[in-house]
């Protein structure tokens, strides 16, 4: 899924396609994962990398995982060399040796908290089940595209995501030429929890599990204040802080 606009990529269609011309494919499923159904063995994908920070319910310091296909495994090579990812990490040889495997992509000592940590979040996931938490993605992220063109758009804001549901994933862009400061004020001062990539994107992520649809009606409600009382002129056009 792209970052900025949240388009869904056909991903089996993609990697089949690169497959007949020879090359091999590398998805990043950062914003997809939690979120999407992947079929990652079915696609015949050769890689993947993503994180658990975001709909996998990790939050800040989760683990990142690694898919690396079954048949690839004794190929390809990781391009640090970690400790944990030796033939025999004991004996403390000079001459280094990949591990047999997927263990040969391990770089250092497994983050133990933060991993267990991730097994009860990966139950919630698990639980409720990807497919139905992709049908209420698709719900939150209509209605909230609804919202954005019935309300905010009259206030100067554009659709930044695609309008096709099958084409979105579960984060909904929103354009404005004052798109950071609107940020920061939402942030700040209305208890809105956006980020914002340039040039004016303002990214509103949508966690299914755990997001109402009356929240996002209060979402794009604030918005809207925060545009009419014009609120945002309270910060410089040209300052930005360090995370966005």
């Amino acid at each position: 899924m792209v970052f900025k606009s949240g388009f869904l990529y056909d991903a089996e269609a993609v990697t089949r396609r690169a497959h007949e011309v020879g090359a091999m494919v590398l998805w990043d499923l950062g914003h997809s994962a939690g979120v999407v159904p992947i079929k990652l063995d079915e696609w015949g994908v050769d890689l993947a990398v993503g994180c658990t920070y975001k709909y996998l319910n990790g939050g800040p310091g989760a683990p990142a995982f690694l898919y690396v296909r079954r048949d690839l495994q004794e190929r390809a090579l990781s391009p640090i060399w970690g400790w944990f990812g030796q033939r025999s990490p004991f004996d403390f040889a000079l001459e280094y040796q990949p591990a047999d495997g997927i263990t040969r992509f391990l770089v250092s000592s497994t983050p133990i908290l933060s991993t267990l940590a991730m097994e009860s979040a990966l139950d919630i996931v698990l639980d409720a089940g990807v497919e139905r938490i992709r049908e209420k993605s698709v719900l939150l992220t209509s209605y909230l595209t609804y919202l954005v063109e019935t309300v905010l758009v009259p206030l100067g804001f554009s659709l930044g995501s695609p309008k096709d549901a099958a084409e979105r994933g579960s984060h909904v862009s929103i354009r404005h030429p004052e798109g950071y400061r609107i940020n920061r004020v939402l942030i700040e001062e209305m208890d809105v929890l956006p980020d914002f990539r340039e040039p004016d994107n303002i990214r509103l992520g949508l966690a299914p599990l755990y997001t109402s649809f009356s929240e996002v009606w209060e979402a794009v409600d604030r918005i809207k204040r925060v545009v009419e009382e014009e609120r945002y002129l309270q910060h410089s056009p040209g300052a930005r802080l360090t995370v966005t």
